[in-house]
């Protein structure tokens, strides 16, 4: 699946609608995750094949191929949620237009306080160690904890998307430039899952400009 939008998609905006909409966060998530669903069975179908590649086992063949049907069961229940929860974004009724205000207006002045607090974190990686240490910074922490903690926090997430619409993809895509990856983890239950591991994200700050 090509990136949206694309070249077509902006030579038609720019024709057809002179005045670009404002993107929907959450319509963008949705999009982030099916194309990362999409992406996921692609690789199935890849890793299904009968045809072993070359220097590749059996056993790491399938290995690979469990690693990700979970990747995929992962991103599928992340895009059902998405799906089934209603956007934060939509229009207030008019009738409500000064209660939506004083939200916004108290959600704003949360925002100026948590962006003047010299304790803030300044990337994503002190974010996520922020939310290590207030679980008491266990050695790894699955992907989908680590989200649903983040989407806690005001203001965005390296100025990109707010930690409110934070995904497992978005979170992956925001990590990768620090070089912070999932590592494949199997629990107590012996059930696998992704999570990410606080060695790295201590690695990562220590190269952190902040």
């Amino acid at each position: 699946m090509t990136q949206f939008p694309n070249l077509i998609d902006q030579v038609a905006t720019a024709v057809l609608a002179p005045v670009p909409a404002t993107e929907n966060p959450h319509h963008r998530a949705i999009l982030d995750v099916f194309t990362e669903v999409q992406d996921l069975d692609r690789q199935l179908v890849a890793l299904s094949s009968d045809k072993l590649p070359d220097g590749v086992s059996a056993a790491e063949q399938l290995e690979n191929l469990t690693d990700v049907l979970v990747e995929r069961m992962a991103a599928g229940a992340e895009l059902n949620a998405l799906l089934s929860t209603s956007c934060c974004c939509a229009a207030a009724p008019e009738d409500d237009e000064d209660d939506a205000q004083d939200v916004q207006d108290e959600a704003e002045d949360e925002d100026d306080d948590f962006l003047s607090c010299p304790s803030r974190p300044k990337t994503i990686v002190h974010a996520c160690l922020d939310v290590f240490s207030v679980v008491g910074d266990p050695d790894t922490m699955a992907s989908a904890d680590l989200v649903l903690c983040l989407r806690d926090l005001p203001g965005d997430a390296e100025g990109r998307w707010p930690y409110a619409d934070l995904t497992q993809v978005r979170l992956a895509k925001l990590l990768a430039p620090y070089g912070v990856r999932t590592r494949n983890t199997t629990g107590h239950d012996s059930r696998r899952y992704k999570a990410y591991r606080r060695t790295d994200l201590l690695d990562a700050r220590a190269g952190c400009s902040c």
